[in-house]
């Protein structure tokens, strides 16, 4: 026989170690990510980002349309 209490019980304990075990990978991830960061940084000498392009000023290379 089935005990629909105990059955309850054990779902929300599931889904309170799903829960508690998604953010403790996510931490984990995010210390790698740092640490990567550092690494890559210290051995190539410069940051770890690549550089972006500059945006260009507004109203150059933009195009309106004429009404009609």
């Amino acid at each position: 026989m089935k005990n629909p209490a105990l059955s309850l019980w054990l779902s929300a304990a599931n889904s309170a170690a799903g829960f508690g075990m998604g953010h403790g990978a996510n931490a984990v991830r995010r210390q790698q990510r740092v640490m990567l960061a550092e690494m890559t940084k210290a051995a190539t000498g410069s940051a770890a980002r690549p550089k972006r392009p500059k945006p260009r000023p507004a109203g150059k290379g933009a195009t309106k349309r004429k009404a009609r």
